[in-house]
Formats: C-alpha cells, structure tokens, sequence
C-alpha cells in the first residue's frame, strides 16, 4: 500500500526523506515532528552541549530511536510510470 505525504513536507539537509518511505500518514507526522526538532537542535549544537548536556543526550538517544522506526518501513520502489 502507498501512503500520500502530508502537504508542506520538505526534507531537512542531512536527514533522511520521508517520502522515499512506505510510511502511513499518523507516523509520518509523528516522524516529521522528531526530525523538526533534532534539525534545529543540530543547529544549536554547541548551545545544548555546553547548556543543557541532558537535553542533548536524550537528543541522541531520541534520534536513534527515530532510525531504528524509520527503518521499519520499506522504501518506495521505483515505477516506470513515476519517471
């Protein structure tokens, strides 16, 4: 089954696309939400690492946990008629 990507999606640099993923619309969001906020946090690295250590390694810890389900999802297969 193909999944429709939520209206406003656009990958962040240096993070997986979502789209690429067989992902049903409800974890999508969910997913979105979590790279949202691991970009800006990315951003803001040295603030976090120096100010709020904890923030940063739940940080972490979050975005392994985001992989690891991302990953439960199959990747879109290519179709000619996509192309």
């Amino acid at each position: 089954m193909k999944y429709k990507t939520p209206k406003g999606y656009n990958p962040y640099k240096g993070f997986y696309d979502l789209r690429e993923y067989n992902i049903p619309k409800r974890i999508f969001i969910k997913l979105w939400d979590i790279q949202d906020m691991l970009f800006h946090m990315t951003e803001r690295r040295e603030y976090y690492i120096e100010f709020l250590p904890t923030q940063w390694e739940k940080a972490k810890r979050l975005s392994a946990d985001y992989q690891q389900t991302l990953f439960q999802f199959k990747k879109h297969t290519l179709n000619l008629e996509d192309i």
